[in-house]
């Protein structure tokens, strides 16, 4: 008899210590986060004095980006990992027209799910958090608008046994960006989305979510930025059981540029930095791989912040994704600007 069938044995007696071991063996979830990247910082925008310049050479950069090649790519990471949860930040949809006409050019969220069907992948949209919504004109006759739809979703593997997904919760945090344009201030939410993943009787909420990035004067970002992450702790300490959050925390978790602090508020929170704790090969450093343009010089990333938080989970792996030259399509574009992060984590036993 091995060790699992004697286990299983014992479990006759039904203890609450077996139950949780049988449920830990069976309850293994991997979660992936991934930046898909919108194809634009919108500097060309923010803090512009022309902004019918910066939002044309904005919609130039979006069409240079490759957003529906660079969607398969990411459907094929996704088909590579199996992934039963994925976190996405940045998942936007664009739009351009005279105003009031505007029509969809890209919706990365509806080009991915289709790259993942073609690929039989069963894979559904629990919670979506819809975010940023701002649009500027793109000609001086206001002939021409481009409209950003700003989102984080939250993806679920739908044909995993005994694997079921409820409770889908969203919010904006109440700490916000707000950038003056020559039409007016533009509020840039952030916020955070979550959903109850039950396997095998054990139950691990997980989250999503993008805080904001820091910037130099006059955009000092870093008091925000930590707003927005208290305020995320605070949201996610109302859930005792175990947790997880995946998402671009645009806050350097290693030491050096960037580090605001936010990893140390998680983890006095009682979070665990799955890459750390891992002791995972390498940095772990995740941005940036190219600057804007998708099939620029292959870079260095120099800050790890796309990051996987655990919570009352026992950390079994944790690895980089899309982050190789490999990675790259034919064209030389990267799927994002981002590399992204795989953890598999176990339940109900530590």
């Amino acid at each position: 008899m091995n060790w699992k069938s004697a286990l299983a044995a014992a479990c006759l007696l039904s203890t609450p210590w077996c139950v949780g071991a049988l449920a830990g063996e069976a309850s293994v979830i991997k979660v992936m986060t991934r930046n898909a990247d919108a194809g634009s910082d919108l500097k060309y925008v923010f803090g512009q004095p022309d902004l019918v310049l910066g939002a044309r050479r904005t919609l130039d950069e979006v069409v240079a980006s490759g957003i529906p090649e660079r969607a398969v790519q990411l459907a094929k990471e996704i088909a590579a990992a199996q992934p039963d949860v994925v976190s996405l930040q940045e998942v936007t949809t664009w739009s351009a027209g005279p105003f009031g006409q505007l029509t969809v050019l890209y919706d990365q969220l509806e080009l991915l799910l289709k790259a993942l069907s073609s690929r039989n992948l069963n894979y559904e949209v629990v919670v979506a958090n819809d975010l940023m919504d701002a649009q500027a004109p793109a000609a001086a006759d206001f002939s021409l608008f481009v409209r950003i739809q700003d989102r984080d979703v939250i993806l679920v593997r739908t044909n995993r046994p005994n694997l079921t997904a409820s409770n889908p919760q969203k919010g904006r945090f109440s700490a916000t960006l707000v950038v003056p344009t020559p039409l007016g201030p533009i509020p840039v939410p952030r916020g955070w989305c979550s959903v109850d993943l039950t396997l095998n009787g054990v139950t691990v909420r997980v989250f999503d979510t993008h805080l904001e990035g820091l910037f130099p004067p006059p955009f000092d970002t870093t008091g925000l930025q930590l707003a927005q992450a208290s305020e995320l702790v605070g949201i996610m300490s109302s859930w005792n059981g175990p947790a997880v959050v995946g998402g671009d925390f645009n806050s350097n978790a290693n030491r050096g540029i960037d580090h605001s602090g936010v990893t140390d508020l998680m983890i006095a929170a009682g979070f665990t930095d799955t890459w750390t704790a891992n002791s995972a090969a390498g940095d772990g450093n995740t941005w940036p791989l190219h600057d804007e343009d998708p099939s620029s010089a292959v870079s260095q990333p120099y800050e790890r912040i796309d990051l996987i938080y655990s919570r009352n989970l026992r950390i079994l792996t944790v690895k980089l994704v899309g982050e190789k030259p490999s990675d790259r399509d034919a064209a030389g574009r990267w799927p994002s600007d981002h590399a992204g992060v795989e953890a598999t984590l176990q339940a109900g036993r530590q």
